[in-house]
């Protein structure tokens, strides 16, 4: 209790807790709030029904992370692009998520604005411990649950146009993705993944800095991505954005040049790996939330972007390679296609 508030000080708010705080729940002086000092107004009848007749109930959206079935409500609706973004716990996956919210708070994006969310409390939740308000020294993004994977919607367009295009960002904990390079039989559960537009995978900047981790990252990426192509029947008009994050580390750093290089040589790798598969691979450089004043905070955001945007055009037909399941996890897989045929 605080001393300082009387025992009968009261609002007329249910949630307000300012006999206890001394403080007004919506944030107001109390001398500005209309409701403190008022009884509360408890609505009741005689026969126990609480009001419920009284006020048509409106079914308002709750504005979280959706799942696939909200998702393909809205895919159903309007013109859209399916982005499933890839890569290790930390990565970035979430601060990417946050930083282009960030950006379109402050207005267009290279001509593209901001028109509806139906995830705008996501969007906050996802936000509000990168920024200064949080009062942390580092950014501290919440942790996607491990076997979920959720949409955050973004409807964008171009400046001055009337179509829209409604963005689809889905969040996996990378986890999931992991587990996937030793068990290819699970990924055909990763929905967003056969039916995505653009795959985009992450490539943590830090740890391609660190001597001991980078060559770990490098070789986790491209089993990943094998698990993924062998696994999944992807989009035909399927495209690949390998994202360097984290770029404000690698420029203070005195091993930049080593991690732009390491970061150029997975870049030609991916081509020659799979190129036969995804026609088109394209690499970014990219600070969502950078922790120095080094480069502005969203840098490379707009490029990545725009190629999100780009018009969905079939490939022509390739011929994919035959998987060939050669892990030890899946070859004890009763799904395998090598214990079928035992």
């Amino acid at each position: 209790m605080n001393d300082s508030v009387p025992n009968n000080v009261i609002c007329s708010n249910p949630d307000c807790k300012v006999a206890e705080t001394g403080r007004c729940v919506e944030g107001l002086a109390l001398d500005k709030c209309s409701q403190y000092g008022q009884e509360p107004v408890v609505i009741d009848n005689e026969d126990g029904d609480h009001g419920e007749d009284l006020v048509e109930a409106i079914d308002l959206p709750s504005s979280s992370i959706l799942n696939f079935d909200q998702a393909g409500k809205i895919l159903r609706q309007s013109k859209s692009h399916i982005i499933a973004m890839l890569g290790p716990n930390d990565s970035g996956k979430t601060s990417l998520i946050a930083g282009l919210y960030d950006l379109f708070q402050q207005g267009p994006v290279d001509e593209v604005v901001f028109s509806r969310s139906y995830t705008l409390h996501a969007f906050e939740q996802a936000c509000h411990q990168a920024r200064a308000t949080s009062r942390r020294q580092e950014p501290d993004m919440d942790r996607t649950p491990r076997g979920n994977a959720g949409f955050y919607h973004l409807e964008i367009g171009l400046k001055g146009g009337s179509q829209y295009i409604a963005l689809m960002l889905c969040d996996r904990t990378g986890e999931d993705y992991k587990e996937a390079a030793d068990d290819i039989s699970i990924v055909p559960s990763f929905l967003e993944v056969s039916r995505a537009h653009v795959l985009t995978i992450l490539v943590d900047g830090e740890r391609l800095l660190d001597v001991g981790e980078r060559h770990n990252l490098i070789s986790d990426i491209k089993m990943m991505l094998q698990a993924i192509l062998e696994g999944s029947n992807l989009n035909d008009c399927c495209r690949l954005g390998l994202v360097l994050t984290k770029l404000d580390l690698i420029l203070e750093s005195d091993h930049k040049e080593r991690a732009f290089n390491d970061f150029e040589k997975l870049q030609n790798d991916v081509k020659q790996l799979f190129g036969q598969s995804i026609a088109v691979i394209k690499s970014f450089h990219i600070a969502a939330s950078p922790k120095s004043t080094i480069i502005p905070r969203g840098k490379g955001l707009s490029e990545l972007l725009s190629f999100w945007l780009s018009p969905i055009i079939p490939s022509e037909t390739k011929l994919r390679p035959r998987p060939y399941f050669n892990r030890s996890f899946h070859r004890l897989s009763p799904t395998s296609e090598r214990n079928s045929q035992v």
